[in-house]
């Protein structure tokens, strides 16, 4: 069958360079996803159900087919799933433009083993938030200093998912196509990846939208972003980065995925990176908020959020003292970041 080089969109941090069929799949009639309940609690700290299995295999799977997303059990623990070390960076160097970004920077987000943790970074807009990312992701490479996942370098890692703001699947490739890709490219028969993949739709409540092609004319943003969080968790790493994954989405489809993130968080172990704006949202889905000062960046408070009850989340939290307080406080520390 004759291929194409895939072309990846929008920065997508999946690097695709072996040629993949096109899809002839039919698409059938369009339907909606029902939006998460928002009167329950989101989650409920539970473990070994059947979910959180099916991802768990899926993750296996798909890294016992290579070297591709190093398993931990590769490499002794390290302390820290995330963690920024010396990092200096200066764009335009030398011209009358020279702007140091980054002196000396460190961060460390703690491993917590059996335990998923979702870390919030804030601050103004040009303090550096996107751009750690896309240094941690290999999109960019830092001047000076070392960004290592779970213990291990960037070029060891292999690479870290990343979900953007803007919309980054194949257009041309189906739903479940995009999901299994990942496994795909590391050696898996596609008949196993695409029942793995299914596996992990199921998780993000897209199982009916499976067959249809991932563009926004057939899907809406929030099911278009949901297939970017499945991929991440097919990719076989711990660790994936959000990058303003909710900053195009209207509300109704904001919180859909604010609540996807808590779910993950709840049924699988992921170390979830998510820059953001949204006081709202970083209350509401972090374990830690990092707020950074920019000129250049700099860690100017950490905060630890926990709302009791084996912290479990749902929209009852914004009624809660715990949340009035935290809201209180980090709105304060951004005033004076981005004075």
């Amino acid at each position: 069958m004759a291929s194409d080089y895939m072309k990846p969109l929008g920065g997508e941090a999946l690097t695709v360079q072996q040629p993949v069929a096109q899809q002839k799949t039919e698409t059938p009639q369009s339907t909606f996803m029902k939006p998460l309940g928002q009167d329950e609690p989101v989650v409920q700290q539970t473990a070994g159900n059947l979910q959180k299995t099916a991802v768990d295999v899926n993750l296996n799977a798909a890294e016992n087919q290579n070297d591709g997303g190093m398993k931990s059990t590769d490499v002794p623990r390290n302390p820290y799933s995330f963690e920024i070390s010396h990092l200096t960076h200066i764009f335009d160097e030398g011209t009358e433009h020279e702007f140091k970004i980054f002196d000396d920077f460190n961060l460390q987000v703690e491993d917590k083993p059996n335990i998923s943790e979702v870390v919030s970074i804030m601050g103004g807009s040009g303090c550096g938030k996107s751009c750690l990312l896309r240094m941690a992701a290999g999109l960019l490479s830092p001047q000076q200093g070392e960004i290592r996942i779970l213990g291990q370098t960037i070029n060891e890692y292999k690479s870290v998912p990343m979900v953007f703001q803007s919309y980054s699947s194949f257009e041309w490739m189906t739903v479940i196509d995009n999901v299994a890709l990942p496994m795909v490219l590391k050696g898996m028969d596609k008949k196993k990846a695409r029942e793995l993949a299914m596996d992990t739709l199921k998780l993000v409540g897209l199982e009916e939208q499976a067959n249809k092609y991932a563009k926004a004319s057939m899907l809406s943003g929030g099911q278009l972003q949901r297939v970017s969080i499945a991929r991440c968790l097919t990719s076989g790493s711990k660790v994936f980065f959000l990058d303003e994954a909710t900053g195009a989405l209207d509300i109704k489809m904001k919180r859909e995925i604010q609540d996807l993130i808590i779910k993950i968080a709840s049924e699988t172990e992921h170390t979830i990176i998510n820059v953001t704006h949204s006081l709202e949202e970083a209350l509401y889905i972090s374990n830690k908020i990092f707020i950074l000062k920019p000129n250049p960046c700099t860690i100017y408070k950490e905060m630890d959020i926990s709302y009791g009850n084996g912290d479990s989340r749902g929209r009852w939290i914004f009624d809660s003292n715990e949340y009035r307080n935290y809201s209180k406080e980090l709105s304060s520390i951004l005033d004076e970041v981005c004075k």
